[in-house]
Parts: structure tokens; C-alpha cells; sequence
């Protein structure tokens, strides 16, 4: 293996002792270099899958959490051997003079080398602190390592929106989460304001009355294959109304970036009909009235922020991922 991780250390060690030299140097006493690092974080990505967007977030995500950052890059020459560099990302907080500078490593390699990566991993984990693994790839999901990456890690987050495969994806996090893991997933993420909205409604007075005479429910969504904010769905409402309660899931065709459509939640009265339109606009119709609120579009950073504010379980979520895993 030509990177080690004594090597890599090492670097870190001659770049925090640089810095802290040019601290010296400098006219102004009053400003400094804070090195933080509050546990080591995981971003896993492959070549190829927009790795500016990754390291833009990233950055981003640094500046509520500073962290060792280890990114793990997914190389398509399947030959490529393991390369790796540390450096420190600083940024200086609005009205501040002292900057403040984490550590960041980034090792690649293609597939054929990158389960070797994991003993070099296991060396630079900052000690004593959490780990967060963030696998934003599909493919290094895959991969033969994700299962000793994850291992590693205190917290596993996913982003299954573009998985191909949703009942291995749900199997995956079944098993981790029966195993103890803490395993969070953006794509439920963007189902809050959903199921925000849902729950809203059959807490009105002219509407709990309705709740127990529910007798089907219809998700509309908008992209084929089914994505797994369906089924994410679909299990969510089982889990309330019951696990053999029939939730019809029906395909409409248009083109757009979001995935559900609405719901429609059919009573012998009347129907209760949640619709989405365009411009993040959701409608809810009930007994003759309209409401609306506005479901804004949520990046990464935002997505991800709120994962890492979740520190235990989420038995909700594991019961979901169980429901959803088995249908």
C-alpha cells in the first residue's frame, strides 16, 4: 500500500504547525487559527457524480460541524491504485477576525483497490469522537466495502433516491438498524412536510371524525420506476392505519423533479385529497375548504444538517424501513 496513514497524519500534523507559524507572523495579534474537530466525518462518492456539488456541501456542512472529513472517492479505472492527500479547510465566521480551520483527507482508488482502503480508514478515525459515514453514491452503496465502511460508523446516512435496486437498499437498513446502527436516509427526509401535512389535517376537529373511516388510500407519484419515497410512504401509512390496509399506488406521468404527486384518503362521506402543484405549492381539500402551504425544495446541506441533529434512534423511521422492507 504506497499511502499510509501515519503518512497522511503526519501531513496534518506539518499543516496545523504552518499554520500556527503564520499566526506568529502576522501583524495582528488579536486574530488566530481555531482547529476544531468534533467527530470524523465519512462523505463516500464516486467518480463522476457531480463531486463539486459533494464538496460544496461539504464545505458547508463543516462550518455547523467541524469534523475530520475523509472523503472516499470511487474511481472508474478499476485498476487505480489507493491515492491519498491531507489538507485543512479554513473559513473565517462573519464578524470574526480568527479563522477556523478543520481537517480534510481524501483517498481514492478504483475497484479493485478500494477494499484495501478500509485498514487505512480505520487508522485515520479520529479517536474518542463520533463517526459519521455519509454515502452519497449509489454505487459505492454497492460495493463490496460499504459493509466494512459502515461498520465503522456511529451513524450511516444514505441518500436513496437514485438507487436502483429499493428492496435491497431497504434490506440493507433493515439489517443495520435491527443490529443497533443509527441509519438515517435524505429520501425520508423530504417526506417531513408531508406527513407534517397529513398529520395536520386529521388533527382538525371537522376532520377526526373522518380518520376511522378510511377505507383506502391512493399515492399518485410522478416517476417510474416506483422510487422509494413511495414506498417510504405507503409503510408510513401502514404503520398508522394498519398493515393490511389497502394503499393503492398510482403512476402519473409528468416531468418533474419532485416525486409525489398527492394522496387521496377515500371515506364513505367524503374523500380528503392532498394535492401537489407547481412551485411547491400543496393543497389540501377538506369537506368543501382549500388550504395551501408551500413545500420548498431542500438542498443537500439542509437534508443532511438535520440528519446530524438527530442523535438517537428514530423508531419511527426503523419501524417504516421494516414495513417497507417486508411488503
Amino acid at each position: 500500500m504506497s499511502v499510509r496513514p501515519e503518512q497522511l497524519l503526519k501531513d496534518l500534523g506539518a499543516l496545523w504547525i504552518d499554520l500556527g507559524k503564520a499566526e506568529t507572523a502576522g501583524s495582528d495579534r488579536s486574530a488566530g487559527v481555531l482547529r476544531a474537530v468534533t467527530m470524523t466525518f465519512i462523505l463516500g462518492i464516486a467518480e463522476g457524480e457531480d463531486e463539486i456539488a459533494a464538496s460544496e456541501t461539504l464545505a458547508l456542512l463543516m462550518h455547523d460541524h467541524p469534523s475530520r472529513a475523509i472523503v472516499l472517492k470511487l474511481r472508474r479505472d478499476v485498476s487505480s491504485e489507493i491515492d491519498g492527500r491531507a489538507f485543512a479547510q479554513c473559513w473565517m465566521p462573519f464578524g470574526r477576525r480568527q479563522q477556523i480551520c478543520c481537517e480534510q483527507i481524501e483517498l481514492s482508488a478504483g475497484s479493485g483497490h478500494f477494499q484495501d482502503m478500509l485498514s487505512l480508514l480505520r487508522g485515520l478515525i479520529a479517536p474518542d469522537l463520533p463517526v459519521v459515514f455519509w454515502c452519497r453514491s449509489a454505487e459505492l452503496f454497492s460495493h463490496a466495502s460499504f459493509a466494512g465502511i459502515a461498520a465503522m460508523a456511529d451513524k450511516i446516512i444514505l441518500d436513496s433516491r437514485n438507487h436502483q435496486k429499493p428492496a435491497e437498499t431497504l434490506s440493507v437498513m433493515d439489517r443495520n438498524l435491527k443490529a443497533g446502527q443509527m441509519v438515517g436516509d435524505l429520501t425520508w427526509a423530504r417526506l417531513t412536510r408531508w406527513r407534517q401535512t397529513v398529520s395536520t389535517a386529521f388533527e382538525r376537529l371537522d376532520c377526526q371524525s373522518f380518520f376511522h373511516q378510511i377505507n383506502r388510500v391512493v399515492i399518485q407519484y410522478t416517476h417510474a420506476p416506483e422510487p422509494m419515497v413511495v414506498a417510504y410512504l405507503s409503510a408510513w401509512l401502514k404503520s398508522i392505519l394498519g398493515l393490511n390496509f389497502p394503499v393503492e399506488r398510482v403512476l402519473v406521468a409528468e416531468d418533474v423533479s419532485w416525486q409525489i404527486r398527492g394522496l387521496r384518503f377515500e371515506t364513505p362521506l367524503t374523500d380528503i385529497v392532498i394535492q401537489r402543484s407547481e412551485k411547491g405549492i400543496v393543497e389540501s381539500h377538506i369537506r368543501g375548504f382549500t388550504t395551501r402551504s408551500v413545500f420548498e425544495e431542500l438542498d443537500e446541506a439542509r437534508l443532511v444538517r438535520e440528519e446530524l441533529a438527530i442523535l438517537g434512534r428514530d423508531p419511527i423511521f426503523a419501524r417504516v424501513v421494516e414495513i417497507a422492507s417486508q411488503s
